[in-house]
């Protein structure tokens, strides 16, 4: 029955991933409704694998790409517009989670789902409406990659206090932790990649071999990260930044590609099928105001941070309006949440998802209605050509 399942819920994933390039919604969303619509028949847990592996792959892959070079390269200006990102967008729903009840735990998961935007969404959505190119995109990557770099240190934070660390000295522990790690690892990775990278050069063919080796590699350190108590995916981050220093970091993502998009479409699916039944709905008041103020608080805190890196106006508000949906850290957070609020989390996630890519889409109509659009000046047709007019 195992195969059974697992090729059922393999083609239906299929056909929801067309559904989404049918209609040119984010392909997470029908997957993530998928889970929620079959789980009852469909028993994926023989699938639980690749669920892992899709979350340690994910963020190998952030590592991958935010080497320390491009981290280098960020402007100051970018610093500050995150650091104002992350200001608004998890104070505002940590305050708002404990207004209503909620314990200081529960506020901070809460506020962990709803502080940072999606990386996957936006990148996606930038690529299929051709707007790499806009002057604000780059304010938008730079967000983009301070809010994974915090969602490291969040992640290694909550997964503290899922073991029961909740003081603040055990959570500056923890962070003190993580910092000496990655620091170590990232010095002794410099140094034993310096001496080997010539050797694997040559050994390297590409294909089955470097998948093999990266794959055990991926899996040896996520593993080592577990077993001493601290977060998988900080490791599988770590290995992914050390070997983005490297020549052959490219060669490693395009063999790692399509193992990673199969994982993660099967992780999105399983997010969606391990959400808790709903015995009773979440406070809609709270659910409602949590998304209300959410939305509100990353347009304000983005447009903010277009005026700090010099942006106009109307290219701030922009970009504002493209930073809403909320995705797969946020997806990750709640996995680990207390199971009171993973419901409430789910549907904060899938709301926010939808709602900001429908923004994003309608993003430069709605400025130019506020802004105005710059009508262009027809260039006067010279006298010896007017008579072919």
């Amino acid at each position: 029955m195992a195969l059974l399942y697992s090729g059922l819920a393999l083609f239906l994933i299929y056909l929801s991933i067309l559904i989404s390039k049918r209609f040119g919604v984010p392909s997470l969303i029908p997957i993530i409704f998928l889970g929620l619509l079959t789980k009852d028949f469909i028993h994926a847990e023989h699938l639980q694998f690749f669920v892992e592996l899709g979350l340690i792959l994910l963020f190998f892959f952030i590592g991958l790409e935010f080497n320390m070079e491009k981290l280098k390269s960020m402007t100051s200006k970018s610093w500050k517009a995150g650091i104002a990102d992350f200001v608004i967008n998890f104070s505002i729903p940590f305050g708002l989670a404990l207004l209503f009840g909620f314990n200081v735990v529960e506020a901070m998961f809460i506020a962990a789902v709803a502080y940072p935007s999606s990386t996957s969404i936006i990148a996606k959505l930038l690529i299929d409406y051709k707007r790499l190119i806009n002057p604000e995109t780059e304010l938008i990557l730079g967000i983009l990659i301070f809010e994974d770099i915090v969602a490291i240190v969040l992640l290694s934070v909550l997964f503290g206090l899922t073991k029961g660390v909740v003081s603040f000295t055990g959570i500056v522990t923890n962070i003190l932790l993580m910092v000496v790690i990655v620091t170590l690892s990232i010095v002794l990775g410099k140094i034993i990649l310096s001496r080997i990278t010539h050797y694997l050069e040559k050994i390297l063919t590409g294909g089955e071999d470097l998948i093999l080796l990266m794959l055990g590699l991926l899996l040896l350190i996520a593993g080592t990260f577990h077993a001493l108590g601290i977060s998988e995916v900080l490791g599988a981050f770590i290995l992914g930044l050390m070997f983005g220093e490297t020549p052959f970091a490219e060669d490693i993502e395009k063999s790692l590609h399509d193992l990673k998009e199969l994982s993660m479409a099967i992780f999105f699916y399983n997010f969606g099928a391990s959400i808790p039944e709903i015995t009773e709905m979440p406070n809609l008041l709270f659910l409602t105001l949590l998304v209300v103020l959410s939305i509100a608080g990353k347009i304000v805190s983005t447009y903010i941070g277009g005026l700090l890196a010099g942006l106009s106006p109307k290219l701030s508000l922009r970009a504002a309006l493209e930073m809403i949906p909320r995705g797969e850290f946020s997806i990750v957070v709640t996995a680990l949440a207390p199971k009171a609020i993973q419901p409430l989390n789910a549907i904060y996630i899938i709301t926010t998802a939808i709602i900001g890519s429908v923004i994003f889409i309608y993003a430069p109509q709605i400025v130019n209605k506020i802004f105005g659009t710059k009508k262009k000046k027809q260039k006067e047709i010279p006298d010896y050509l007017k008579d072919l007019v």
